[in-house]
Order: C-alpha cells, then sequence, then structure tokens
C-alpha cells in the first residue's frame, strides 16, 4: 500500500498520555511516521493490521544502525497507541523533521526476483529473475505501508531472523574467536523461519522530508507474521539497504 501526500511525517507524536519520548542510549529518537490505522482499514478493510489507533515509527537518523555491522533493536522503535491520545512535544532542544501530510492508496506489490529462496519456496513458486524484474520495474524506492518490499540490494527475510537471533539469544556476531558452525546457523534460523518475516513499512531516502538512509537508500521495518497478527510491534526488526 504506497503513502502518497496526505497526512504524514508528523513533528510531534499523538501518543498514550502519560507516555515518554522514545530514546536510545545515545539520546532521543527521530519520529519518522504515525499512521492513523482507522484511515488505513477504511483503504484496505481486510489488511492484517489493527483498525484504530496511530501506529508510530521512531528511528535514529543521526546514528544510523548498519544491520550487518552494529544491529542495535535500541535504535528504533514502533508504537501503537490505540486509548485516548494526547500530543507529545520534543524534548527540549530537539530539532524534528517538518510535518506533512499523507494519503493511503491500495496498489499490487510482487516479490522481487532477488528475495531470499525461502520465500519462493514457502510460496511454493520459482523465480523468473527476468519475468519479475520487468513486472516490479526498477527506479528508487519509494514509501510503502505492507507488501512486498521495493529491493536496492538482495533479500531481508534471512537478514531479520538471524541478526534478530543474535540479539535475543545475547550472541555476540564479532565477538573475536568466535565461528559459528553449521549448527549454529540452523538454531538461529529455527526459533522463527526466515519467510514468516512481513513488511511493517518501506520509506525512501526523501529529499523534501529530509532523510536519506545511508548513501540514498531504504529503510525497512520488518516484523513477523505472527507478531502482526498479535500486534507486538515491539518486536519489529529494522534494515537499511542502499
Amino acid at each position: 500500500m504506497p503513502m502518497h501526500r496526505g497526512r504524514v511525517w508528523e513533528a510531534a507524536p499523538w501518543p498514550t498520555a502519560g507516555t515518554l519520548w522514545p530514546a536510545s542510549e545515545d539520546g532521543p529518537l527521530d519520529l519518522l511516521a504515525q499512521p492513523d490505522l482507522a484511515e488505513v482499514a477504511r483503504v484496505w478493510p481486510d489488511g492484517p493490521l489493527p483498525d484504530h489507533g496511530l501506529l508510530s515509527f521512531f528511528y535514529d537518523t543521526e546514528d544510523q544502525p548498519w544491520t550487518l555491522v552494529s544491529p542495535n533493536p535500541g535504535k528504533w522503535r514502533v508504537r501503537w497507541d490505540h486509548g485516548e491520545v494526547l500530543p507529545l512535544p520534543p524534548p527540549e532542544d530537539w530539532v524534528t523533521f517538518t510535518s506533512r501530510r499523507i494519503r493511503f492508496e491500495a496498489a499490487m506489490t510482487l516479490p522481487s526476483a532477488t528475495e531470499d529462496d525461502c520465500v519462493f519456496q514457502d510460496l511454493g513458486l520459482t523465480a523468473e529473475p527476468a519475468d519479475v524484474d520487468d513486472a516490479v520495474g526498477g527506479g528508487p524506492a519509494f514509501h510503502q505501508l505492507l507488501g512486498w518490499p521495493h529491493l536496492l540490494q538482495g533479500g531481508m527475510t534471512t537478514t531479520c531472523q538471524r541478526e534478530s537471533g543474535f540479539v535475543r539469544d545475547g550472541l555476540d556476531r564479532f565477538a573475536p574467536g568466535r565461528i559459528l558452525s553449521r549448527e549454529d546457523w540452523d538454531e538461529l534460523d529455527a526459533g522463527t523461519r526466515a519467510a514468516d518475516w512481513r513488511l511493517l513499512l518501506q520509506l525512501g531516502s526523501d529529499a523534501e522530508s529530509g532523510w536519506c538512509w545511508g548513501g540514498g537508500g531504504g529503510l525497512y521495518f520488518w516484523i513477523r507474521a505472527e507478531d502482526l497478527e498479535t500486534a507486538r510491534f515491539d518486536r519489529v526488526w529494522a534494515v537499511m539497504q542502499c
């Protein structure tokens, strides 16, 4: 579901009363988007998201975490506020992005030929790269809620599964002398299959919004299917590609 200018990137969130502004160990996180899920439900009544509340996406835009080098879920936060909400002013002296508005528009998306093999296996499909790429088309990343991602590099489902597994199990992937065996990788993949991950939100680099992901790439928020079904947005994993 691509997002177009309509009701968008709020400079200040509207969370449940008493909520504190999300922060990492390095300071406040930046609010990127806050879709009104009631508006989403009007466009997609049978969609997988709740039909009410506000979904807020926060991210550290100053010290952007590279997933394969420094995965740190403290650098992003996704909140679902579905009770009474009040405007939350930013921390003192904190500069926010300019508010813009978005509207939602339903659209068909297709898996890219560079998706992880497990995705096609899970769907019972085989990928013909030329056919898929012709159907998806090229061009820069764009803003999108749900659906198949617009990939700038390879697939991200296995990345989400494995990297979140390191954090979940308290493992240091880059510890001196640490070598992962085939059994280690199988164990990391076993908890939840990589194909169970779903795109929640994709944001492209956008000069008007003041966003630049890496060298002009895309920022992707992912969630497991079961967590999406139970609205566990606190378990979202973020990946940046450029």
